[in-house]
């Protein structure tokens, strides 16, 4: 299955990520033959070791995507394809052979048993219309969320990066203009954003509870496909865009970033939009994600050859 969008296509290539060293070849040792076992001394035997620790160091981590037929997931999975070991659940996965079926609103034995042995959980899985109402979120956005976070848990999942929402904070459109911090109170102006606020709060709680780290994205307007900023709506939107580009970036910084000193984190993320209200010193901070991409560069450019004209 090839994704409707690759970073290739932006002109991106070659950003999104170093590729793994492969495997070295490694000697092999009987060690009921003991003439060939002796032939080794101490010196080679730290040698083998040192040469072990690297060959586990190089091994891939296994990141499962829940919601992988999605729009985000489509775009994870292109960038992803040759960096992680790639465990990709959906509810209706179609013709899509490297991806499992699962219903995840019901607690079901199948779809567990895909959570041993994961590295990473990313749950993307979600109805993603912000416009239907709590009956209609209720199984896919609340069940299926709790069961993929005890799922989690219970395999003993090292992170969770869940795919939270600015709508948690949607009703600060209406607030004059201050800066959104993920410090203020949450003001979620519809169902949809109330649910990715329980998310949050649970994926809190799991932390505090299990040994594992939560971090949690409220994700800015991500369009389908190529999702240029020159197809969005408005003003509002275009200072929430996030583009293909730092999408993964936001992302890669979620799975890879240590940051043993805390294990729950809620970050905003959007692109590097001019004027845009979305905070993104903690995102920054402490994941390391730094973005590139401005929904207002097009308007800026032109501004300039204005100027110099």
């Amino acid at each position: 299955m090839r994704p409707d969008w690759s970073a290739e296509e932006e002109g991106e290539a070659g950003k999104l990520h170093a590729h793994r060293e492969p495997e070295s070849d490694l000697p092999i040792i009987n060690p009921d033959d003991d003439d060939d076992f002796d032939d080794y001394d101490d010196d080679e035997d730290t040698e083998e070791d040192e040469a072990l620790d690297l060959d586990v160091d190089s091994e891939p981590r296994i990141v499962l995507i829940t919601g992988a037929c999605g729009n985000i997931g489509r775009k994870l999975r292109a960038a992803w394809e040759d960096v992680y070991d790639l465990i990709l659940l959906d509810s209706n996965p179609g013709e899509d052979d490297d991806v499992f079926q699962a219903d995840l609103s019901v607690f079901d034995e199948d779809w567990i048993t895909h959570f041993h042995g994961v590295d990473t959980v990313v749950h993307l899985a979600a109805n993603s219309n912000e416009m239907c109402s709590l009956h209609e979120l209720i199984q896919p956005n609340l069940d299926a969320m709790a069961n993929v976070f005890n799922a989690a848990a219970l395999a003993g999942v090292d992170r969770i990066v869940f795919a939270s929402s600015n709508h948690v904070m949607g009703d600060y459109k209406h607030l004059d203009d201050d800066v959104i911090g993920v410090d203020l109170p949450p003001r979620p102006g519809n169902a949809y954003g109330m649910l990715k606020l329980v998310g949050e709060r649970l994926g809190q709680s799991l932390a505090l509870a299990f040994d594992l780290t939560f971090i949690a994205l409220r994700i800015g307007w991500v369009q389908e496909g190529r999702n240029r900023p020159e197809t969005l709506p408005d003003d509002w939107s275009k200072k929430m865009w996030l583009s293909n580009h730092d999408l993964v970036q936001l992302f890669d910084a979620a799975v890879e970033a240590e940051i043993e000193d805390r294990s729950f984190l809620v970050v905003n993320g959007v692109s590097r939009n001019h004027g845009t209200r979305w905070n993104l010193t903690d995102a920054a901070e402490i994941l390391g994600y730094l973005p590139e991409d401005d929904a207002y560069a097009a308007e800026h450019r032109a501004e300039t050859v204005d100027e110099v004209s």
